[in-house]
């Protein structure tokens, strides 16, 4: 059974996920592993804040941070097909996979920040690029909330969050015992993560799965720009503009602070009006 196609933001669906197929029919043939690539992923992004940090006093290094994002996520997008190839699933990586959204969000927040107040020489600019990473990441968990009801509705039996706690507290208290302290912090973020999800996200199914996601597929779509996806996609299109104009990388928070918080607030208004199906 899978999930809504709708839940999947459509620049991942269209450009990302496509491109990272084709990655993932090469790393099949090597020994690389699902956590290696996210790894990369993580890697590349850390690489692309510190070229773009550097395109304070060198415009191709802002460029090259663009590319190197661009990298990042669609190597972000490939762990995750790798390890439904191959059947290697994991909790741990799962966790390590939105840690590493989350870092290369950062960094990419305080490279850009950087460069503008390098450029515009004033300390004002870091309100500004705290502001704007603050309203990713909560446009990025509220979009991962809403997926979680809307595919507890309308995925007719397919649910976004239905691990056994309690596994994943044995297997945690094990990689303890073994001394995998890394594996058993992931493992303790995920549990608690997912009981908060567990815990705020309480709902039947709809009474029509199919009627509920006719109704209400527009409003999923538009939750999509609000991920992570594509708030990256973004990132890199004017980091790489930046090459010609350093401060296109104010409209990256601008765009956040305005238009994504004001589609937020419309989202947050409808959500209690969804349609029950």
């Amino acid at each position: 059974m899978s999930k809504p196609i709708e839940v999947e933001e459509l620049v991942d669906r269209f450009v990302h996920r496509p491109l990272a197929a084709r990655i993932v029919v090469l790393l099949l043939r090597t020994p690389i592993t699902p956590n290696q690539v996210t790894l990369l992923s993580g890697i590349a992004g850390v690489l692309a804040g510190g070229a773009l940090a550097w395109g304070a006093a060198h415009p191709v290094g802002r460029l090259l941070g663009g590319v190197l994002l661009f990298a990042a996520v669609v190597l972000d997008c490939c762990d995750g097909q790798l390890a439904r190839a191959r059947g290697a699933y994991s909790t741990t990586g799962a966790v390590l996979d939105g840690l590493t959204d989350y870092l290369v969000g950062v960094a990419f927040c305080a490279a850009a920040t950087y460069v503008l107040v390098r450029h515009n020489a004033s300390g004002g600019y870091w309100l500004l690029g705290l502001a704007g990473v603050a309203s990713w990441a909560a446009h990025s968990a509220l979009f991962d909330h809403a997926r979680t009801r809307y595919t507890e509705q309308a995925g007719g039996g397919y649910v976004e969050r239905e691990e056994d706690l309690g596994k994943v507290a044995r297997e945690r208290t094990a990689a303890r015992a073994a001394g995998r302290r890394g594996e058993a912090f992931l493992l303790g973020v995920y549990e608690r993560y997912t009981r908060a999800q567990q815990a705020t996200v309480r709902i039947a199914p709809a009474r029509d799965p199919a009627a509920y996601r006719a109704a209400n597929r527009g409003r999923m779509y538009a939750w999509g720009l609000l991920g992570s996806g594509t708030h990256f996609t973004l990132a890199y299109l004017l980091a790489a503009l930046s090459f010609f104009r350093p401060e296109a990388l104010t409209a990256f928070f601008v765009v956040n602070l305005t238009v994504f918080n004001l589609l937020l607030a419309v989202l947050l208004v409808l959500e209690p009006r969804q349609s029950a199906g």
